[in-house]
């Protein structure tokens, strides 16, 4: 008898570790498929590069000089600032390099004190303006300068880009932050070497 309950105690132990078995080979493994690696994923194509390039400093030296000579009997606040260019050209306009070599020239005169371009960033956030802002206007800069209290605000507006056959057509203007007067204005005309305005002249009366 003992040895009977000794073989249906060994039987019921087998049949345990057995079931057991079964249990753990039933569970589910999880596998991973492999990682590929993307096609193309994070390429930045190169911009194209621009061919042309202008030298703004040749085009805006002559009118910004002019604007200096003619503004000497300045007084009050000479603080200065530089506006956004206004471009009614219609082409695209590397703003950038225009706004550079504007201040690069007027940071060599002693006349007026010009206002860094970090201070001009702060006030347009200060103002809601963005940094890029294309819908420049004399009264927007105006209201720019009052905020960092300029006394002089010099606008320039691009009316056609400079060409292979021909010269930029542009305009700078010293305004009056107090009054919005027009203080001085001058134009690519009022800058052109003499030959270039003889030989207008001679085109228009062959005409």
């Amino acid at each position: 008898m003992k040895q009977f309950k000794r073989t249906v105690v060994i039987s019921m132990l087998a049949f345990g570790l057995v079931g057991c078995q079964l249990l753990g080979n039933n569970q589910k493994v999880e596998v991973n498929p492999p990682i590929e690696p993307p096609d193309d994923i994070g390429v930045v194509e190169t911009p194209p590069q621009i061919v042309k390039t202008i030298d703004w400093s040749s085009i805006l030296s002559p009118l910004v000089n002019k604007i200096l000579q003619s503004s000497t009997s300045v007084e009050g606040n000479k603080v200065l600032l530089i506006s956004d260019i206004q471009n009614r050209s219609g082409d695209y306009l590397a703003t950038n390099q225009v706004d550079q070599t504007l201040h690069s020239l007027m940071n060599n005169q002693n006349l007026f004190a010009v206002a860094d371009r970090q201070s001009i960033i702060q006030a347009k956030q200060a103002l809601g303006i963005s940094v890029d802002d294309k819908l420049v206007s004399r009264s927007k800069m105006i209201g720019l300068a009052k905020t960092m209290n300029a006394g002089y605000v010099l606008f320039t507006t691009l009316y056609k880009s400079p060409s292979e056959n021909d010269v930029a057509d542009l305009s700078m203007e010293l305004l009056s932050t107090q009054t919005g007067e027009i203080l001085q204005r001058v134009t690519s005309k009022d800058v052109q070497p003499q030959e270039a305005t003889d030989s207008d002249n001679s085109q228009g009366s062959d005409k």
